[in-house]
Parts: structure tokens; C-alpha cells; sequence
């Protein structure tokens, strides 16, 4: 493990500096990150030479721990770091990988409600089948739409990616249903990814902190189903702010979709477009929207449809 790791490991967990700071300082930090006392000088503020230097052992012991237990590390100043990822406001420093890196290079994001009824389950299945065969679907590795999504009978489908809210000792960090996911995914070619150190268990804030990077690392997202004010508008909120493609899926003509609140963001985005996004994710300025349309999905054709966009 390099000391750049160490040293941009040691920055981040100074309190006060977050990963917004690190992306808006990363030209100096990239510069100085070899000399700690130019950077601290550089940095200026909470960033001092003896904050840094109290903070060495610690990141020596987490990188430890990393080695120990065949996770990756990778940094924002890194080449091997996930370029799609820089592209958010506020991408992890340090970024914690197990398992497959490769699907990296071709992520689409499935997302929706923990609470899905039978209708969302079974379209989730069905539109995971589809893009299982060629993409790796990210995945937040919690119930409802997310777990139907990636289900292939006891297993998942190969080349998951999942972001998990604790760190990737998640035997010891995560809840249930995501620790029996985590294992089928690293079982069949998958990766997860965590932006928290090995050992840090997940909390009521850190799902939808994580959502930015499931939004940051995929070419594309689909909201399958899911209410207004459900937990998809987080990752909704980052990918908007990329020039991507949204999807979402529209349950026409069924009487559940057209009455029932757990389908109501669905149809807010449906209906109201890019202003629906807006009122979803409680964005007040819609310059800020670079998502220029939303594309529906009622049927196969347009999971095709959605699939040859992406790769223009």
C-alpha cells in the first residue's frame, strides 16, 4: 500500500473534512499529498501537519485490516479510482473494494422501494434478467426492489455490484438480508463497495449517503417503483446532477400504479418530467438537473431501447 493512500486516508478523517472538501481542494492535495508539511500548509484551516500526523496510526491500522482481509483500497488521486464516480459533487476520498473491479466498467443501477408489493417485485425481476446478461447491476443489497432485482432462484445473477452502507467486514457491519446478499454476490463474480472502513457498522445515515455512489458508478439508473418521498430520491437526487440516463418504469392501465401511493413517484416523474425530479429530490433550482429527459419503460422493447441509449 503506497503512502498516498496513507496520507489522503490520514486527511479524511480529520473531523470537518469531508469528501466535498477533498473533490474542491483535489489539484493541491494532489500536488502535496507526497510532503505533509506543504500540504498542511497548503490546506490551511482544520488540515494542520499534527492533525494529520495524530491521524497516521489509525489509517496504518485500517489499511491493516484492509490487507488482512483481501479489500481493496483505492483513492479520488488514484488511476485505478472509478471515473465515472469523480464525476459527483462529493465522491468518496477512499474508496473499499472486494471481490470483481472489473464490473466497474459497466454499471446500470436498479432502484426502489425496501417495500415493494408482488407487481414491483416481479418487474424488477424481470428487468434484472434482462440486464444481467451484459451489465453489472448496482445494487444497495437491502429488500424490497433492490434484492428482486438481482435474485436468480437461490443465487443472484453474476457480476453484481453492491454498495453497502457498513464497512466490507459486512459479516460484522451490515443487517441481515444484506450479509446474505453480500455473500451470494462475492460468490458469483460480483464486487461490493463501501466507503467506510472495514469494521464500521452501518446506521440510519449512512443508506442513503452510500445511494450517491450507486448513482455515481452506474451509466444509467431505473426507478422501478417507488413512493414520492421513498428512499430512491437520494440516489435520484446525485444522477440528476450527471448527464445521464434516468429510466423509469410505467405500470400503465394497472389500476394499482394509477391509485396507490407506493407508486407515486413513479408517476410524478412520469407526468411531471424533469420538474417532477425536482419535487421528488426537493431541488430548488432546475439548472442544476443535467438529466435532459426521462425515458419510459412499459415493455421488452423499451428495456432494448433503454440498453442501445446507453451505449451511444
Amino acid at each position: 500500500m503506497n503512502n498516498r493512500i496513507l496520507h489522503i486516508l490520514a486527511l479524511s478523517l480529520i473531523k470537518g473534512v469531508g469528501s466535498a472538501f477533498v473533490k474542491r481542494r483535489i489539484n493541491e492535495i494532489e500536488t502535496y499529498i507526497d510532503d505533509l508539511d506543504l500540504l498542511g500548509n497548503m490546506l490551511g484551516g482544520k488540515v494542520t501537519i499534527d492533525v494529520i500526523n495524530e491521524n497516521l496510526p489509525l489509517a496504518q491500522k485500517i489499511i491493516e485490516e484492509c490487507i488482512e482481509n483481501n479489500i481493496i483500497m483505492t483513492s479520488i488521486i488514484c488511476d485505478d479510482y472509478p471515473s465515472l464516480l469523480k464525476e459527483i459533487k462529493n465522491p468518496p476520498s477512499i474508496l473499499y473494494l472486494k471481490g470483481n473491479v472489473a464490473n466497474l466498467e459497466k454499471c446500470i443501477a436498479l432502484i426502489g422501494s425496501r417495500k415493494s408489493d408482488e407487481l414491483g417485485n416481479a418487474i424488477a425481476s424481470k428487468i434484472g434478467n434482462y440486464f444481467s446478461k451484459n451489465w453489472s447491476i448496482c445494487n444497495g443489497l437491502v429488500d424490497g426492489i433492490d434484492k428482486n432485482a438481482i435474485l436468480n432462484n437461490e443465487s443472484v445473477f453474476p457480476n453484481i455490484t453492491g454498495v453497502i452502507s457498513g464497512g466490507l467486514n459486512y459479516h460484522k457491519t451490515s443487517s441481515k438480508i444484506t450479509i446474505e446478499l453480500a455473500d451470494k454476490v462475492l460468490n458469483n463474480n460480483g464486487l461490493l463497495i463501501s466507503e467506510n472502513p472495514p469494521n464500521k457498522r452501518e446506521d440510519q445515515f449512512s443508506g442513503s449517503k452510500a445511494s450517491r455512489i450507486q448513482a455515481g458508478v452506474s451509466k444509467g439508473v431505473i426507478l422501478i417503483q417507488s413512493s414520492s418521498s421513498g428512499g430512491s430520491k437520494y440516489t435520484i437526487k446525485t444522477f440528476s446532477e450527471l448527464e445521464r440516463l434516468l429510466g423509469v418504469v410505467n405500470f400503465m392501465g394497472n389500476v394499482k400504479f394509477e391509485e396507490e401511493e407506493l407508486f407515486s413517484g413513479n408517476r410524478l416523474l412520469i407526468n411531471s418530467g424533469i420538474e417532477g425530479v425536482a419535487k421528488m429530490c426537493e431541488i430548488n433550482k432546475l439548472t442544476t438537473i443535467k438529466t435532459k429527459s426521462i425515458i419510459e419503460i412499459k415493455n421488452k422493447d423499451d428495456y432494448n431501447f433503454f440498453e442501445k441509449a446507453l451505449l451511444k
